[in-house]
């Protein structure tokens, strides 16, 4: 860690005027603080973090007068090889910095299935911390168990329900279940008994008095009402009229609707579509002799983020009294479950790798198996569920999902920041154009809160390069798009009123033009740059690492840090951590001008 790297962190400590969750700042002048092991432990047990020593938050991130780098050093080196359990081995380092010198530490995020990482002398369930803000929280007990049960495959969903019989499970449910099994290439179904064939699968078990009782897995699965001995094992829908939880309306109105979704699996998935339905806002679009009705969130998004969340929460004993919970809020969609993530997944492999890691393996393979309403299994049970959600919202013009994942929870953000809101979906439908593609929408999108459109911004979203250059050249055969420059440098700008006369007929009452303030149309020699646009929509699309942009659009890596660099100058986005730090990522800055 050179000078000029920890120059770029302190400049970034003090515009912002506090310590971010990353980074832990102390003036350590007396000696190493006692509560240097709380930090370390949550950084372990989180997404690791930067310890820097010696520099005072209070006086405005000055180096400390007094702070011995030598003596805070090797007390630091003591602390992390002997009283952390396990050891942390990671270089310290002394660091020259204006007119002192500070102690720096990058603590890494410890492998899942090693935590929790906590001080030895205190034991885990005493000792073990968890970042929250620019703090450290005591782990409670249920998350330390949650993260200790990592290190085994959990049998919760196999566990027999106390009082629930074979009548409980649904006659009609079962049958296609069994048929669909005895369908399968696997002879292990087909010339046995119902009830061989249902233990088989973890439906059912023998109690201690042989007696067959249902599964927890096979009673949410298959069962007639689930809830009558699971109360708490349902799905809490609530559409929310302000911005926060607990936010009211002038009258006191808390909640817009508030449904309870119980019953089986697929049944609690039904009760929370309509439900989505019933409170998200629509337009419809022309496809082919037909129209398709598009929501603020693609359905099947939903659908697969709830399935995800009943799969993968905890059904131990200490978790079953809280519900899977779905909150509409005006400008997010949050699906939240109890129980952190299993195995050694970790949240930055959610959505981009396929991770099988499955906490509930009985009930996996049993949805793997359900037909749904559709006939199509339940769950897939391949991992794929979260990579589906990315490519859908990508799909729809959407910012991809956040992930808040701590020891006990899990939670899931889907901002309601389109390119294809229902409002912009509406303006596209009033231009009377039919069959336009997916691909051909986003265009249209983006030119009109953009400005313009290129092959590059396209490429941003996920559209092939093929896919993109016969979308704009479809756009301007229907008369809907302007090509200007030349070929290697083409954009496609919406076609002005004036020069087709009654092209945009009806427009006004769809929709409202767009804001200044959301990205209107630039004037004429002030449109930005379609190459930097392009690395910001990928930044919009998740792709926030310079790795990741360079991949999306297809260009070296250079090229990509060039682009970024010229966009954190020009205050279109914002870094999350200096330029050698392996965690840092780009947000785009909302509201900043793209002609700057």
């Amino acid at each position: 860690m050179d000078e000029d790297a920890v120059r770029a962190q302190v400049e970034r400590l003090r515009r912002l005027g506090a310590e971010p969750t990353g980074i832990e700042v102390k003036a350590a002048v007396g000696g190493l603080p006692k509560t240097t092991g709380e930090t370390l432990s949550a950084f372990q047990n989180g997404s690791g973090g930067v310890l820097l020593l010696g520099l005072s938050e209070s006086d405005g991130f000055v180096p400390a007068a007094g702070f011995d780098a030598a003596r805070i050093r090797d007390a630091l080196a003591g602390l992390c090889h002997e009283d952390m359990e396990p050891p942390i081995r990671a270089d310290i380092e002394i660091v020259p910095f204006e007119d002192g010198r500070l102690v720096y530490l990058e603590v890494p995020a410890l492998d899942p299935l090693r935590r929790p990482s906590h001080i030895r002398r205190r034991g885990p369930y005493g000792g073990s911390f968890i970042r929250s803000g620019d703090g450290d929280r005591h782990l409670t007990s249920y998350e330390v168990t949650q993260l200790l049960s990592n290190r085994t495959q959990p049998v919760d969903d196999r566990e027999l329900v106390v009082g629930a019989q074979m009548a409980d499970l649904d006659a009609d449910a079962v049958a296609a279940f069994l048929r669909r099994l005895r369908q399968l290439p696997n002879r292990a179904f087909r010339d046995v008994t119902d009830e061989v064939a249902l233990t088989r699968t973890g439906v059912v078990g023998p109690a201690d008095d042989g007696t067959i009782r249902p599964t927890l897995a096979g009673l949410l699965s298959l069962g007639s009402y689930p809830q009558q001995f699971l109360p708490q094992l349902f799905v809490s829908f609530v559409a929310l009229p302000g911005l926060s939880l607990g936010e009211t309306l002038p009258d006191g109105t808390r909640f817009l609707d508030n449904v309870t979704c119980d019953g089986t699996i697929p049944e609690m998935l039904d009760g929370v579509i309509a439900a989505a339905r019933k409170n998200m806002r629509k337009a419809a679009v022309i496809m082919g002799a037909g129209r398709e009705d598009r929501y603020d969130y693609p359905v099947d998004v939903i659908r697969e983020l709830v399935v995800n969340a009943l799969l993968h929460r905890d059904y131990s004993s200490g978790a079953r009294g809280m519900q899977v919970q779905v909150e509409l809020y005006p400008d997010r969609l949050v699906v939240k479950s109890p129980g952190g993530l299993f195995g050694d997944v970790v949240p930055s492999q959610l959505g981009v790798e396929e991770v099988s890691s499955t906490r509930n393996a009985t009930l996996a393979r049993i949805l793997a198996d359900l037909p749904g309403a559709d006939g199509m299994p339940v769950s897939e049970n391949r991992g794929s569920g979260l990579a589906h959600v990315l490519q859908r919202l990508r799909r729809a013009g959407m910012s991809p999902p956040t992930f808040d994942v701590t020891p006990g929870h899990v939670h899931v953000t889907v901002p309601q920041h389109a390119l294809l809101d229902p409002d912009t979906v509406a303006w596209i439908s009033a231009l009377g154009a039919a069959n336009l593609t997916d691909e051909q929408h986003i265009a249209l999108a983006l030119m009109r809160n953009t400005g313009s459109v290129s092959n590059e911004m396209l490429r941003a979203w996920g559209v092939e390069s093929h896919a993109a250059t016969a979308a704009l050249r479809g756009l301007v055969h229907h008369g809907l798009a302007l090509k200007t420059g030349g070929r290697r440098y083409a954009a496609y700008e919406l076609a002005d009123v004036d020069d087709e006369p009654g092209l945009f007929a009806g427009l006004d009452d769809a929709a409202p033009p767009p804001s200044s303030s959301s990205g209107s149309r630039p004037a004429d020699g002030a449109r930005q740059d379609s190459s930097l646009e392009a690395v910001v929509q990928a930044i919009r699309a998740g792709d926030v690492t310079t790795k990741a942009i360079a991949a999306r659009l297809r260009i070296s890596y250079w090229t990509a840090t060039r682009r970024i660099n010229t966009l954190l100058e020009a205050g279109r986005i914002d870094q999350t951590a200096p330029p050698h730090s392996r965690m840092r990522t780009f947000v785009v800055r909302e509201g900043a001008d793209p002609t700057s």
